[in-house]
């Protein structure tokens, strides 16, 4: 990803941008991994600032801080959802679940329904038909966790109500991803994945769902018990 970004937003010389990125997310990580996620974000921060000092341009710097930001957070919060005790796997399964569910129902109900676009300066194939079955799905897909979490069933509303939300998050993570592609003139991040683009095309979901729990759970880290139930 790191690489993707650079080579998007720094065409003609990627290779700062890119060792900058990728030190500053692989030192988040590891921060994260020891549940030092402040620490994360401090390196992060550390490494886009001095990444950023190489531009001239005030949208330049934007675009390599902000890109290493976009890069290594969501990565760094990824790892500490997982670590986080005690329903880190819950959690991880559960973005998982309504983040596909939402991303393949967001597909298909655009192709099969179709209708108006919902942005096509930016993304000419997604239509206000696939944003809602992808939201439906989510909630779904919400339902089911908690119903596999074994929560109490006054929290099955409360479970819809994430998915959905989770869900409209990892599409506008998808829409927001699209825009940056817009900005530098790139159809997809890159061609690692054949037929796929790169593996920013595939997770910009993802990120944008892990950024939004993350924040969740960092203030409100007493109101998962309830939610997760028994866990699996």
């Amino acid at each position: 990803m790191s690489w993707e970004w650079a080579r998007m937003s720094e065409p003609d010389n990627p290779n700062p941008a890119f060792i900058f990125a990728l030190a500053g997310s692989l030192g988040a990580v590891m921060f994260s991994s020891w549940m030092y996620l402040s620490y994360a974000v401090a390196w992060l921060a550390l490494c886009c600032v001095l990444s950023a000092l190489r531009r001239r341009t005030i949208a330049g710097v934007i675009e390599t801080a902000g890109g290493a930001f976009y890069i290594g957070l969501p990565a760094a919060i990824f790892v500490w959802l997982r670590d986080r005790a005690p329903e880190g796997l819950e959690t991880i399964l559960a973005l998982f679940a309504i983040i596909w569910a939402s991303d393949v129902f967001a597909y298909f109900g655009g192709k099969i329904i179709g209708g108006p676009k919902i942005a096509r300066g930016l993304s000419p194939n997604k239509t206000y038909s696939g944003i809602v079955s992808g939201i439906i799905a989510g909630a779904a897909a919400g339902l089911g966790c908690g119903i596999l979490f074994h929560v109490d069933p006054q929290y099955h509303v409360a479970w819809l109500i994430i998915g959905a939300v989770i869900a409209f998050t990892g599409l506008m993570g998808d829409l927001f991803e699209s825009f940056l592609k817009r900005r530098f003139g790139v159809k997809d991040a890159s061609r690692l994945i054949p037929g796929h683009g790169g593996v920013l095309d595939r997770i910009d979901s993802l990120m944008a769902a892990s950024l939004l729990v993350g924040a969740a759970l960092a203030f409100g880290p007493r109101a998962t018990a309830l939610l997760f139930g028994t866990g699996l």
